[in-house]
């Protein structure tokens, strides 16, 4: 790696690049220390922070704390990979004391343990204000969950990855750890059928390989915000090459299906594919798949009406991304529903067989119960 000294101090932007030989499939950088940020490169020249054109963008260590880190480039080319750390001080104003590594602490296992695909572009992007949001409102109630991954960009539509992830880092990254740029950003093609001859079976996507891997070592929930893609590469990948492993896998979908006065599934469009294969795995109880139709929806149009919610929120801090809204009305978090039901009333109760029906009226009489509670959480880390 060049641009970055090992065993140095880092301030302000810097260009950190990867110098590989041959031609990987990717390179993904790994920064570890007070803030965890993960980006994968898939084409070169490889600059941890992205680049245009071969022009470095830059990695601002500003946007992260002060304090020690670890940068990690690992280049994978089939099942064959190579890495490269280096160990730097962050440190703006020349007085902050470098720090001994620290052992990360062990996943808290009181605390559900999610994995998070989103579509979200940068804001004016090919996405709506949902997941602009709603990665704000993740961002509030964080310390409720043990998040494996937040994987944004999961839409094969984003034209601007690079500038997916850096708003992702920019805004959240104080707050969400493990933010990574999904490795179908912009790619063509979808999900298509899960066959032996779907080429996902022998080298799914980094993000998708990173999420069979995290499965299999214990199973999680994901969180599905936008396209069913990845969930259905890593379903497939199992169905294929580790079927044991397969129920393992648990999804909490939003609007993937059409609910009472939502005739449309807007989530399930953009890769019809990969939705219905997750929904016919869960109607045949292979896998778990809890799906909440418009109910988040349903709650953002409602908040200030029915919910008897003030959905004012100061635009500061957290605020200003909290903001991004509805019709000009409401913050539109309306993804949030997917793990604000962990926390008011539980999930235990819910079906899993992917049907809508039930739990959209069950997940939006719970939390629209809840809503000023809510807001009031919301408000008050607008600061």
């Amino acid at each position: 790696m060049t641009g970055l000294p090992a065993g140095g101090v880092v301030s302000g932007k810097v260009s950190i690049e990867a110098k590989v030989t041959g031609r990987p499939d990717s390179v993904v950088f790994h920064l570890d220390g007070a803030a965890d940020l993960t980006r994968t490169e898939r084409a070169a020249p490889y600059f941890f922070g992205g680049d245009s054109n071969g022009s470095p963008f830059g990695w601002d260590s500003r946007t992260v704390p002060e304090g020690r880190y670890t940068l990690t480039a690992v280049a994978s080319r089939g099942s064959t990979t190579a890495k490269r750390s280096v160990t730097f001080t962050v440190d703006q104003d020349g007085r902050t004391t470098p720090a001994p590594p620290t052992t990360p602490a062990p996943t808290d296992p009181s605390r559900p343990k999610l994995w998070v695909t989103s579509d979200m572009s940068e804001p004016g992007g090919e996405t709506d204000a949902d997941d602009i949001s709603a990665l704000a409102a993740l961002s509030v109630y964080a310390s409720k969950f043990s998040l494996t991954k937040v994987v944004v960009g999961g839409e094969q539509r984003i034209t601007d990855c690079a500038g997916a992830m850096t708003h992702a880092r920019n805004a959240y990254g104080a707050y969400l750890k493990n933010l990574e740029l999904s490795s179908i950003c912009g790619l063509p093609g979808g999900f298509t059928t899960c066959t032996a001859s779907n080429p996902w079976v022998r080298n799914p996507p980094a993000t998708v390989k990173a999420l069979i891997e995290a499965v299999r070592a214990g199973g999680l929930t994901v969180l599905n915000w936008g396209p069913m893609t990845e969930s259905a590469g890593a379903a497939c990948w199992l169905e294929h090459n580790a079927p044991q492993d397969l129920a393992k896998l648990s999804v909490i979908s939003h609007w993937t299906v059409t609910s009472p006065g939502f005739p449309i599934d807007p989530n399930c469009g953009p890769d019809r594919s990969a939705c219905e294969y997750v929904h016919e795995l869960a109607a045949k109880s292979k896998i778990k798949l809890i799906e909440l139709g418009a109910a988040g929806q349903k709650f953002i149009n409602t908040a200030r009406g029915a919910c008897d919610a003030d959905v004012t929120i100061p635009k500061r801090g957290l605020g200003v991304h909290l903001n991004a809204k509805y019709a000009g009305i409401t913050p539109d978090f309306s993804d949030s529903i997917t793990f604000l039901v962990f926390l008011h009333g539980g999930i235990a109760d819910y079906a899993t067989d992917g049907k809508g029906d039930a739990n959209f009226d069950k997940a939006y009489d719970r939390v629209c119960a809840q809503a000023p509670a809510i807001f009031d959480d919301l408000r008050a880390a607008a600061k």
